[in-house]
């Protein structure tokens, strides 16, 4: 892999967002040269540039919407390969304002591209859901057409389900309402959804980085998760453990919302057909006859993907992701160690002492 990235010069689009993040630390352990972070969001990049002390990164405040923006980036620098994270990713949001998700995830993607070939950028991933697969809703249909147009210019992408504490998921929307006493929304216990780990979804990434050939379609082997496991796990497990009795949680079941499955898919009936396994990964290719160009690549037989038909992680895991994403942050993980070794009263009157 380092000889991927060694010496490059790499574009991160959205690399002051959970997985942006995280794919420019994994690039700066290896020895790229330059790392340019390009995000519409002036303090995330303060913060960025706080964290990660690296002479070889760069932050461009831009808007992939704007054509001129991106450009002043691929004028300034030689870009070797591209990561494309930005985009609008929120069900909810999206179908309110479904004219700015689609500036962002198709018109930004299309921008992406036609800077990447004018420039000649040898290589670009792009960031897909597990939305895209089956579209029925703005978000995913708009990120299906972001990936046909990073397939159709021979650029790669990679298709993740829910990616567990980034921004915006499920587990920090709920967690948070329970620290903060209000209700908890669940749209309906028996709903499945694929789960992986920040550091999962971007190894993947990297492992797409690495055997990408150009218009291929990587899907990482995941487990599913069950919305009323991670319920009864925040319920039982995690309140008592914050000094949170359950008689004073709110539980709402408000029904699947507009553009919401009760069971998500990752890969189609017309994708399996060009469905093949390399290594840990799964990849959907344009025609059978591209696998030649992979090493220890086998064709798998047609057949479902959706989180409903693969195994669920136990309840056991679904608490350990819920105390990692206090341990993610240094305020949430001394909150965490203050709540569960002292009572919640405690805590409030030695709020001054802790932070």
């Amino acid at each position: 892999m380092n000889n991927r990235l060694k010496g490059k010069t790499v574009l991160v689009t959205g690399g002051t967002g959970s997985i942006g993040t995280e794919i420019v630390k994994q690039i700066l352990n290896y020895d790229a040269s330059k790392v340019i972070v390009f995000s519409r969001d002036e303090i995330k990049h303060f913060s960025l540039k706080k964290n990660l002390a690296d002479h070889r990164l760069e932050t461009a405040i831009g808007d992939i919407r704007d054509y001129r923006s991106i450009q002043r980036v691929f004028d300034d620098f030689d870009i070797d390969l591209i990561y494309h994270a930005a985009a609008m990713k929120h069900v909810v949001v999206c179908e309110k304002f479904p004219t700015e998700a689609a500036r962002t995830n198709i018109l930004g993607t299309q921008n992406i591209v036609d800077l990447a070939t004018k420039y000649g950028t040898p290589q670009m991933i792009s960031i897909s859901t597990d939305k895209s697969a089956y579209p029925v809703n703005v978000m995913g249909s708009t990120k299906f057409i972001a990936e046909r147009i990073t397939l159709n210019a021979n650029f790669s992408c990679v298709r993740f389900g829910n990616v567990a504490n980034s921004h915006g998921s499920v587990i920090p929307i709920l967690i948070e309402n329970l620290l903060n006493g209000n209700p908890i929304n669940i749209t309906n216990p028996h709903a499945t959804r694929f789960i992986m780990e920040i550091p999962d979804a971007v190894k993947l990434v990297m492992e797409a980085t690495k055997y990408a050939q150009g218009g291929d379609l990587f899907i990482l082997k995941m487990k599913a998760f069950k919305l009323g496991d991670l319920l009864d796990v925040i319920l039982h497990k995690i309140a008592p453990r914050l000094d949170i009795l359950e008689e004073n949680v709110k539980v709402n079941i408000i029904g699947l919302v507009d553009g919401e499955k009760l069971h998500e898919g990752l890969i189609n009936s017309t994708e399996s057909e060009f469905l093949f396994e390399l290594n840990n990964t799964y990849v959907v290719l344009k025609n059978r006859e591209d696998a030649l160009k992979y090493k220890n690549i086998k064709k798998i037989n047609s057949f479902g993907y959706t989180s409903n038909e693969v195994d669920l992680i136990s309840k056991s895991e679904i608490e350990k992701i819920i105390i990692n994403y206090f341990k993610k942050d240094s305020m949430r993980e001394k909150l965490w160690e203050y709540l569960t070794n002292y009572s919640k009263k405690y805590v409030v009157q030695h709020a001054k002492e802790i932070y």
